[in-house]
């Protein structure tokens, strides 16, 4: 056992916490640990991680996505089809009542669509995620007819993901807000408490009507936010969890092989690179091409990927997550790890004896920081680092507060697919960095082209343009990790994001 294993162990005893001693199935409870709070616990609010793990299991939505075959099938509409490119008929699915006991019906998805084409309502990426709905239609009491303004391949992403259905009386009679603190759904589990920031509990819908998604076997689900992984260690050493999602492999290789202990992985969507301010005015070195293109080449990506992330995630070199649909992966050049001509680059920018610049990053990502400003020191770049917590980092880089920085951004299971992320971040909006025309036309007609073909070759072009101009710096890939208790039957999904419905207790 090596040092940090014998420091946790010293821990839980200090602690109190008894030694393999694990939470079983007793108390029919799933003990659950996250390293971060998040703001919200429904989809149509955020999109984040954090909120979805909460979100996938007190809301159903229209069509599900299969967690281990990504294929989407039937949920709260039992069939849809799309009439033309922009119209898509739902059937819904009768005898469905939410936690509150308000039946549902087509008045629900109505109300709740017409709250997503509402600008004034302010939720996250409204704009990008649901300015394309133009007119939904209330056919009959169990037909939805939707019309969306422009083409829009990857709709049966969004909504099997962020467009969860809420009960249109419940709703407006306390406001679209009460779903931050009280959600009421129709999904599997429903929550009973809430101590932001600390404590979760959830009890299962005795009255859950399963469809492609099985009805919930465990009783009761505990979410706790831990956000020091050594803690989240000693405790699942202790045996106080079933369940851990905030592990990096690296933090998880040191529990394979305990008695007790399961340690498995699966394959991300999530992405990271380095933004840099292209379009910025004023004395801005990162306008220069050429210092953009030293700072990719002064970054050994594969090394740092292998040494701080995992041996096993990927080190991109283009701006896409291989798990992604539509990510290309043999787009030149591939700005690859070259000190002297990233040197070279530099000098010829007039910059032979350095310059200074600024990184912000999330609190979390510090090492990631450290890494890149050893690298760039080489090369005679001087870079100050500013990290924060996520939502101060947040803020700064949309209010275009950003010099550099590194950025996490994830499709997930429900929507793997590149627009997720070039539409976000190429799209004249404040979190472009680039503003560079042609990436912006590209990236919008890939995100309404139905013709795959044409998709790929628009991407292409994208992709070229990016690794050519050094608009960015792909950095890496992620690795899915999940730390489990042997008491416990987890599926690891196809991609990122659990459906804790789906955990059984192991026979």
């Amino acid at each position: 056992m090596n040092q940090i294993l014998k420091n946790l162990s010293v821990l839980a005893l200090c602690t109190g916490l008894p030694m393999g001693a694990w939470a079983d199935a007793s108390d029919d409870t799933l003990h659950v640990a996250v390293a971060r709070e998040t703001d919200f616990i429904d989809p149509i609010h955020t999109s984040s991680a954090d909120g979805d793990l909460f979100a996938t299991i007190l809301y159903d939505t229209l069509i599900y996505v299969d967690r281990a075959t990504r294929e989407f099938k039937p949920a709260l509409a039992e069939s849809w089809s799309w009439l033309d490119d922009t119209t898509v008929e739902f059937r819904l699915r009768e005898g469905i009542t939410f936690h509150n006991g308000e039946a549902f019906n087509a008045d629900d998805v109505v109300y709740t669509f017409g709250l997503l084409m509402d600008m004034n309502n302010g939720f996250r990426q409204q704009q990008q995620d649901f300015g394309n709905i133009a007119e939904v239609t209330k056919v009959d009491d169990w037909t939805v007819r939707v019309r969306l303004s422009q083409p829009q391949p990857t709709f049966e992403n969004l909504l099997a993901s962020r467009i969860a259905i809420w009960p249109d009386d419940y709703t407006s009679a306390n406001g679209h807000m009460i779903h931050a603190t009280a959600p009421v759904g129709t999904g599997p589990y429903r929550l009973d408490s809430l101590q932001a920031g600390s404590v979760y509990t959830l009890s299962a819908n005795a009255d859950y009507a399963a469809h492609a998604r099985p009805a919930p076997t465990i009783g009761h689900i505990e979410v706790r936010v831990i956000p020091e992984i050594q803690t989240q260690i000693a405790e699942v050493m202790a045996g106080q969890l079933d369940l851990a999602l905030s592990f990096s492999p690296g933090d998880a290789q040191m529990l394979e092989g305990m008695p007790g202990v399961s340690v498995q992985y699966g394959p991300a969507t999530r992405m990271y690179f380095l933004s840099m301010d292209a379009a910025g005015e004023g004395e801005n070195p990162l306008a220069d091409r050429r210092v953009r293109q030293a700072i990719t080449w002064a970054i050994n990506r594969p090394e740092m990927t292998a040494a701080l992330i995992s041996p096993s995630a990927p080190a991109l070199t283009s701006q896409c997550n291989p798990a992604q649909n539509f990510c290309l992966t043999d787009i030149e050049p591939a700005n690859g790890y070259d000190l002297e001509a990233a040197r070279a680059a530099l000098a010829e920018a007039g910059h032979a004896e350095g310059l200074d610049l600024r990184l912000m990053a999330e609190a979390s990502l510090r090492p990631v920081a450290e890494a890149i400003q050893g690298y760039l020191s080489q090369i005679g770049i001087r870079l100050a680092i500013d990290t924060m917590p996520l939502p101060a980092w947040r803020t700064a880089y949309i209010n275009g507060e950003s010099q550099m920085s590194i950025v996490g951004w994830g499709s997930g299971v429900t929507s793997a697919d590149v627009s997720n992320t070039l539409g976000i971040f190429f799209n004249g909006s404040s979190t472009d960095y680039v503003q560079d025309p042609d990436l912006i036309a590209w990236t919008a007609e890939a995100r309404q082209s139905m013709d795959p073909a044409r998709r790929t070759e628009l991407y292409r072009q994208v992709y070229t343009r990016i690794n050519e101009e050094a608009y960015v710096v792909p950095l890496y890939g992620v690795v899915a990790t999940y730390v489990t208790s042997e008491d416990v039957d987890f599926p690891v999904p196809v991609m990122d994001f659990p459906d804790l419905s789906l955990v059984r207790w192991a026979e």
